[in-house]
């Protein structure tokens, strides 16, 4: 009966070491699967980082190549290029992130992709670059050329005006007389505006070689003190060099050869009706106003 109380306190023992036991090991378990976890968390950490810098990328990538669309179209064409080989790697990305499982090799390749994409990048800058500054020189040379065009026209234009100016028939000894028409139907001069009857303009065509031969109309306009164009009986309206319609007093058609000739042609009327002050005599080749004077009627 003294051994029982013995054997009671070696099993107390062995229970408290049991315990002690039971707490190490939940302890180390514990501790374990909190590494674990802890491990795991950072995997996960670190591949939404990979991910999120991948994304970023292709955004990035693809806004900074659109800034330089519509220079040139071998620039555009390169992007289209550079667009559709950006949508193979994005493809290939969201296939690693679909179907890799394991995280560590997720991350590794998404940082493989990564790296592939910067690549890609500045191997597309580079040629951007190199097309931007051969379109630069090119529009350069194109600006230089226009240029140079612009003062070869204006040279053109410059000589043609020249030319037509040279070409234009010209007049000489202008002419004018008055006259009084007699009882017996004879003209004499006359200064008196109240007595003139007709009113002539004599003058020289010149000659050029320049100017085109054939019929010629000579087109004479007498402007009276009040504002008023005479009409005389071969009176007609023509076209002015600035596309303006006017009438004349009279009009004269000659056959030029390119050599001087003289024309006489004018005003004529049996009523007195002229009155007193300066007239403008006003003569036309070709709608070119060619000699323009003044006469005096007392």
């Amino acid at each position: 009966m003294k051994n029982q109380p013995k054997s009671s306190g070696n099993l107390s023992y062995v229970l408290i070491g049991l315990l002690l036991l039971s707490v190490l090991a939940n302890t180390y378990q514990f501790n374990s699967t909190s590494n674990t976890v802890f491990q795991y968390d950072s995997r996960i950490d670190s591949m939404i980082v990979v991910r999120v810098e991948v994304e970023k990328e292709l955004a990035s990538t693809e806004m900074e190549l659109e800034k330089y669309r519509g220079i040139s179209a071998d620039l555009d064409s390169l992007l289209n290029d550079a667009n559709v080989t950006i949508k193979e790697q994005e493809l290939r990305i969201q296939q690693i992130v679909l179907h890799e499982k394991d995280l560590v090799r997720q991350s590794a390749g998404l940082k493989a992709e990564l790296i592939k994409l910067k690549k890609m990048r500045d191997e597309i800058l580079e040629r951007v670059d190199q097309l931007v500054t051969e379109n630069k020189d090119l529009k350069a040379r194109n600006d230089s050329l226009n240029r140079e065009v612009n003062v070869l026209a204006d040279v053109n234009v410059s000589l043609q005006s020249k030319v037509k100016s040279a070409a234009q028939i010209q007049v000489e000894y202008v002419k004018i007389h008055s006259f009084k028409k007699k009882l017996s139907g004879k003209l004499v001069e006359s200064s008196l505006a109240k007595r003139t009857n007709k009113i002539e303009v004599c003058l020289t065509v010149m000659d050029n070689k320049l100017a085109l031969p054939g019929e010629k109309i000579i087109y004479l306009v007498i402007t009276e003190p009040t504002g008023k164009v005479l009409a005389g009986q071969s009176r007609a309206s023509f076209i002015d060099q600035n596309g303006d319609e006017i009438s004349s007093t009279s009009s004269y058609q000659i056959n030029y050869t390119g050599k001087r000739q003289d024309a006489c042609f004018g005003y004529e009327t049996n009523d007195r009706i002229l009155t007193s002050g300066n007239y403008n005599f006003d003569v036309y080749i070709d709608g070119n106003l060619v000699s323009s004077s003044q006469y005096l009627l007392e």
